[in-house]
């Protein structure tokens, strides 16, 4: 099933995702000189490794965040649905519209486990009104019943949307040479990340993306899908 990072890489995240304006980002200044105060925790840059396959960004944890968790950070602003694809496929997601960590702002996109959750989505799925999409599915917006049953799903990965243009330099500043870079046919340059379990999208077109996961999930759910292989699910 794709969730909403791997659309952003494959597809640009389809009807959940708005071009943003180029701005000023502070997080594409080069790394403060010794002896500056060290920037605030919880920056797009700024992946901690608390366990072997295991990571925390934004202050969530890749595994270990929940549904419910989301709801108590965010509330009201953190939207979710459940997304039915045109092939019957259904995802979990979520998105802040308006969403800031350490004065980097942007959009920031939640996938949830459809694994575990497949017989409770589906039937709510028969449950709710649908919303045809551009994509050929349909948008189920989650009642407070369907929300409460779903509060444990848990949070597999995130989509960081900035409002700013990336590019190699301050990526190599941040980040570190890639693993791998990777070229698709649609205008994207995909550069990988597997010890952090992220990837970040480059689009010629103005929608750069950056990927979080688990490391121990980097293959499955955004290294083998931009290579062809199997959908993430």
């Amino acid at each position: 099933m794709k969730g909403p990072f791997v659309i952003a890489l494959a597809a640009g995240l389809l009807s959940l995702l708005i071009a943003f304006a180029p701005a000023v980002w502070r997080m594409f200044q080069p790394p403060a000189p010794a002896g500056t105060v060290a920037p605030s925790s919880g920056a797009p840059w700024q992946v901690a490794l608390p366990a072997p396959g295991h990571s925390r960004v934004f202050g969530l944890d890749l595994p270990g965040s929940t549904l419910a968790q989301a709801r108590q950070r965010w509330g009201d602003a953190l939207v979710l649905a459940l997304i039915a694809g045109g092939d019957g496929t259904l995802a979990l997601e979520g998105y802040v519209e308006k969403f800031e960590a350490a004065g980097v702002g942007g959009r920031l996109l939640l996938a949830f486990d459809a694994e575990g959750t497949a017989a409770t989505l589906a039937r709510w799925r028969g449950a709710l009104p649908g919303v045809p999409q551009p994509s050929g599915g349909r948008r189920h917006m989650l009642t407070a019943a369907a929300l409460a049953e779903l509060a444990p799903a848990a949070l597999v990965g995130l989509s960081f949307v900035p409002a700013a243009r990336l590019d190699a330099e301050v990526l190599t500043a941040r980040f570190g040479a890639p693993a791998e870079r990777l070229a698709t046919g649609d205008g994207l340059e995909h550069w990988l990340y597997p010890q952090l379990g992220l990837a970040v999208a480059l689009d010629a077109r103005g929608r750069d993306v950056l990927q979080y996961t688990a490391p121990a999930d980097f293959q499955r759910r955004l290294a083998a899908p931009l290579r062809g292989d199997a959908p993430a699910r």
